[in-house]
């Protein structure tokens, strides 16, 4: 059967004739009508280490990575690309069949004075969420920081989190990247042009940065306190809001204070040493205010396996392990990367999305890697965000189309049922779905289908024929409900070709 995702003709037409059949008795309009928008994600079936949503769907998730580094500490709505997400930007996202962003909440921006939360802050980051959700894409809520304060040179925390006095003159920052400490202003911050002699990503070996990070794990003065308190602010703004994918505790942790107790760098000590206690810490502030959102949590970036062990508040089914790859750190591939978070998950009984890879212009091999690594993601039948959307564009605020053949690729966000497999070609722009249907969920299996790859239509071919009624729900999106008379268990299959 043809489908053009913008002959709304079809919709009415399709439904009709199986009816006709006798081979269904489901209402995709009424469907839809009685439960609009974005549904809302539930928890994580540990049986098989995938997200749900409420209505007991499996979910996958396409997406990129908006983070604001520097004061105000949010985006513009005014199109500028880097600088902006608003309304142009999350169309151009849809368009493209992103259905996920990773939103930078820094706390910086949320708490300038210890003690006292900057409500602006919080609604403007609130409404670029509500934005998202008018456009069909989830928000998961991201801490972001890296290299945690400005006076190391870095962003995250607010400015009254570090003091100057914790390590003497000699361990001053950056030493020992530098020998000799940077000059400091009144507010103790380093000079841009200091700051951009340094490496960033090797300032986390510094003796400052180590010495930080090891105060914030070990609640010197109430700082953990501090963090987890922000974390139920979050909390109480987003617990009813619809497109919520989870709370991302903390971008890239550090492993603490290595110079104290050096067998924090060996990989997978401090996720267990460090970090248990802090997202324990944040997750039962979190569970004050809201029990069901998924709590997204990382163990240092560049651990092979995870050291913990237990997720946070020992419940993987509200659980969901963030990591990252890039080649540095990681040395393997990103398949050896997704077969040892499938390891993890099956250990800690939970889910894993890879929320930052590498989705910027590169030379033939790295586009090649970028290639190989969606392609694996279907294989895996993992979830991922590239980093990040500011690389999506050129010096003419157009997409690359590199770039944007790789995130406008088919794929499922939601199925009614346990998948089996599902791939994209990227050379005839090919899908294959196959899964086995469970009869209790009434909702249906979505297919994202963007308007940027698929043009003029697509084709549709399911197996068994009739085991599924095909509904157009939008120009970017094939929704296809499980028919009255197919078994539960039944394996069917759902092959796109584009027209």
């Amino acid at each position: 059967m043809k489908l053009s995702s913008t002959n709304t003709l079809l919709i009415s037409t399709v439904t009709v004739v199986l009816n006709s059949l006798g081979t269904v008795a489901v209402d995709p309009q009424g469907w839809y009508a009685a439960n609009p928008g974005l549904s809302k994600i539930g928890l994580v079936d540990q049986s098989i280490n995938q997200i749900t949503d409420v209505y007991g769907r499996i979910r996958f998730f396409h997406g990129t990575n908006v983070v604001m580094k520097s004061a105000p500490w949010y985006r513009s709505s005014n199109f500028d690309p880097p600088n902006s997400f608003g309304l142009q930007d999350v169309q151009n996202l849809q368009a493209l069949g992103v259905n996920v962003v990773r939103l930078g909440h820094h706390w910086a921006g949320a708490e300038p004075v210890r003690g006292q939360y900057n409500q602006t802050f919080l609604d403007i980051m609130k409404s670029q969420t509500q934005l998202a959700e008018a456009h069909g894409i989830y928000i998961l809520v991201d801490v972001h920081q890296d290299v945690l304060a400005g006076q190391f040179c870095g962003h995250g925390v607010p400015n009254w989190f570090v003091q100057s006095n914790w390590v003497p003159s000699y361990k001053k920052f950056p030493v020992p990247q530098k020998i000799i400490p940077f000059a400091t202003d009144s507010n103790g911050m380093p000079s841009a042009s200091d700051c951009g002699s340094l490496d960033w990503s090797v300032s986390y070996l510094t003796a400052a940065v180590c010495n930080a990070f090891g105060r914030l794990y070990n609640n010197y003065d109430n700082l953990g306190d501090s963090f987890a308190s922000y974390w139920k602010k979050l909390a109480q703004q987003y617990v009813t809001t619809n497109n919520i994918l989870g709370y991302n505790l903390l971008n890239e942790p550090w492993v603490g204070d290595s110079y104290a107790n050096p067998s924090l760098l060996v990989p997978g000590v401090a996720d267990h040493v460090n970090l248990e206690g802090l997202w324990n810490k944040a997750a039962t502030q979190i569970r004050t205010v809201d029990n069901n959102t998924l709590i997204f949590f990382e163990g240092t970036t560049y651990d092979i396996l995870s050291g913990f062990n237990n997720v946070p508040l020992g419940d993987g089914s509200r659980s969901v392990q963030s990591y990252h790859y890039y080649k540095p750190p990681q040395v393997g591939t990103i398949e050896d990367t997704f077969k040892n978070r499938i390891q993890d998950n099956q250990r800690l009984k939970t889910a894993s999305v890879l929320t930052e890879h590498t989705m910027w212009m590169g030379d033939s091999t790295q586009m090649t890697n970028i290639q190989f690594a969606v392609d694996k993601a279907d294989q895996y039948m993992m979830s991922w965000m590239g980093w990040a959307y500011e690389n999506l564009y050129n010096s003419t605020q157009q997409p690359y189309p590199e770039l944007a053949a790789f995130y406008s690729r088919a794929y499922p966000s939601a199925i009614a049922g346990t998948p089996t497999s599902f791939h994209f070609n990227s050379t005839d722009k090919s899908f294959a779905l196959v899964y086995k249907v469970k009869k209790a969920i009434t909702a249906p299996t979505e297919i994202v289908l963007p308007t940027y790859t698929y043009p003029q239509g697509y084709n549709v071919a399911v197996t068994p024929a009739n085991s599924l009624v095909q509904f157009v729900k939008d120009s970017g999106t094939l929704s296809l409900f499980t028919a009255d008379t197919t078994a539960d268990g039944q394996t069917v299959s759902v092959t796109i070709t584009k027209q």
